[in-house]
């Protein structure tokens, strides 16, 4: 029978160390690989997200804006523009050129009630374009009678509003008008996000303004449709009226740089709004 100890030689804890450090080595890559991934995955996720939140919001109000006179100013560059939405429409009851009763169709009421009312247009059967008159005011709760008495029902839902602002006399009950509000979008640098750019949202007639959508990229921006063309242009038309629709190039960016990534994630997001009130 030998004499001499069991136990773990030189050279097994040596394989065995070399072994451990393979299989160590292997988990490192693995979890780092994971790392990689997950911050590359919440990189074009944070990329898209900016993008739908930017169309999401502008796709609401620029839907129902008017061609005629909807689009008020545009920057070069296509990264700062102002817009009349209207919020709520009606038919004329009457007006005696500078006060003027209107039947509004049925509106919802939170939409209604936000604060930045900055006029009114009516429609001109002569040219179908809208003339719009800004400033003044509306005073819900007019007496219906001006317009019972012009054949014009109010409907359930609706309201009687008097809406302050010139409007020829001779205009006749049913013309159509709706009250409108200013807005400026912009892409600027973000507060919420600083370094970032951001999507801005200001109503113009009471300088309310919020960040509503970043980080976007540098290539983010609004192009124009003009007339019945197909493609939009990135140069601003003149004049702004023959702007029948505006494409949102607006391009998501991811806030930081995964990493092993060159750069931050850009998402490439684009969508078509075109205006009411076209010429076919």
């Amino acid at each position: 029978m030998s004499g001499r100890r069991a136990g773990v030689t030189l050279i097994e804890l040596l394989v065995s160390l070399v072994i451990s450090v393979i299989v160590a080595a292997a988990l490192v890559r693995l979890i780092m690989g994971d790392m990689r991934s997950a911050e590359d995955r919440e990189a074009w996720r944070t990329a898209r997200l900016a993008a739908r939140s930017g169309l999401t919001v502008l796709t609401s109000d620029l839907r129902i804006v008017e061609t005629s006179g909807g689009l008020e100013a545009a920057a070069a560059g296509g990264r700062d523009l102002s817009v009349g939405v209207p919020y709520a429409f009606g038919a004329l009851c009457a007006t005696d050129g500078s006060t003027s009763t209107v039947s509004l169709l049925p509106t919802d009421s939170a939409m209604f009630a936000q604060p930045g009312h900055s006029g009114f247009a009516w429609r001109d059967d002569a040219t179908g374009g809208y003339a719009y008159v800004g400033g003044g005011s509306h005073t819900t709760g007019a007496a219906a009678t001006p317009c019972t008495g012009a054949g014009i029902t109010v409907l359930s839902g609706g309201q009687v509003v008097t809406v302050t602002g010139a409007i020829p006399a001779a205009r006749p009950p049913g013309t159509i008008v709706f009250l409108y509000r200013r807005i400026r979008y912009e892409l600027k640098a973000s507060t919420a996000m600083p370094g970032q750019t951001a999507l801005w949202r200001t109503l113009l007639t009471s300088g309310r303004t919020e960040e509503i959508a970043a980080p976007f990229d540098a290539g983010a921006r609004f192009r124009f449709y003009v007339g019945t063309g197909t493609t939009a242009q990135a140069t601003v038309p003149s004049p702004l009226s023959g702007v029948s629709g505006l494409e949102l190039a607006f391009d998501g960016r991811s806030d930081r740089t995964p990493r092993g990534s060159s750069g931050p994630r850009v998402v490439q997001f684009s969508s078509s709004v075109f205006f009411q009130n076209r010429t076919p």
